[in-house]
């Protein structure tokens, strides 16, 4: 059970992390916070498919990441690894966010209605300074800078070659400057955070070769490459961080995450590895949902 602060009001942010295909695990988490009517928070925060996933869960759209995930993503136009190979992108998020956009809308009018009285902060890294960007959506915000914002924090260099210009700055994923933006949770004064993860608790990056060639890769952008060969201490430290900020404010942070290591990855395309990872999601946020909205616990704002 979790040991749950009963002071009123409580001021409660939910943070999402990203992690490409892993994503659908928090897809199941947040539609099990939607069938037991846990969606009111004071704020939302995400990063790269936690974003996208939050977007889906604000306006209240049960499903859709799921289907993203097993049907849209699935699809040969968005991940290929020929086309990558051939010099270009190994996620076509140009074609995705076309057909999100056509195929799959964002129901806006629900979108903003939920953000009347919060807010929604999607991290971006600026690829000039490689600086995290916080952008605070509310609803006010025009759904096509929403698009904007929303790929940009997805377009990670190493499966989109392209920045993405958002309000005249050129961004890019927000998980490589901010990976998990607890400490802006917190510096935002918020009782208590509620982050889904991606990885379990006890996971730690390790330096590879690969992230070497990455950076390499983006020796046109030194920020974003010298972003990309540290990841594994800005992870590793974002982790850490989180928890030692939570203790010195005096702020409860409360953790979804893998029970192990997922069967999917990055970029998984297996369905039933997707779908076996969403109910895993699912279960777990189901489990925790019951527990924030337990009478014992009626003086925490939902």
């Amino acid at each position: 059970m979790l040991a749950l602060n009963n002071s009123y009001p409580i001021k409660r942010a939910l943070v999402v992390e990203g992690g490409g295909m892993r994503g659908v695990f928090t897809a199941g988490v947040l539609d099990a916070f939607l069938d037991k009517r846990l969606r009111h928070f004071d704020s939302y925060y995400g990063v790269s498919c936690g974003a996208l996933n939050l977007s889906s869960f604000i306006a209240g759209q049960r499903g859709r990441s799921l289907d993203t995930y097993t049907k849209l993503c699935l699809d040969p136009q968005f991940i290929n690894v020929i086309r990558r190979i051939r010099g270009g992108n190994l996620f076509d998020l140009d074609w995705f966010f076309e057909k999100i956009a056509r195929d799959s809308a964002l129901d806006f009018r629900r979108f903003r209605r939920l953000l009347v009285d919060s807010h929604f902060t999607v991290v971006n890294t600026c690829v000039k300074s490689g600086q995290p960007v916080y952008h605070r959506i509310n609803d006010q915000t025009p759904l096509e800078l929403i698009y904007d914002i929303l790929k940009a924090s997805s377009a990670l260099p190493m499966i989109y070659r392209s920045p993405v210009p958002v309000a005249g700055q050129l961004m890019s994923d927000g998980s490589l400057s901010d990976p998990l933006p607890v400490q802006k949770a917190i510096s935002d004064v918020h009782d208590q955070v509620i982050v889904i993860r991606t990885r379990p608790e006890h996971f730690r990056k390790k330096m590879t070769a690969t992230s070497r060639l990455f950076a390499w890769q983006q020796r046109l952008s030194p920020a974003i490459g010298r972003l990309i060969k540290n990841q594994h201490t800005i992870y590793n430290q974002s982790v850490e961080s989180a928890r030692n900020q939570a203790l010195e404010n005096n702020t409860q942070l409360i953790q979804i995450a893998p029970e192990k290591q997922l069967q999917t990855s990055r970029g998984t395309r297996q369905r039933n590895l997707l779908v076996s990872d969403y109910h895993h999601g699912y279960t777990l946020g189901y489990q925790i949902a019951e527990q924030l909205i337990s009478p014992a616990n009626k003086g925490i704002r939902r």
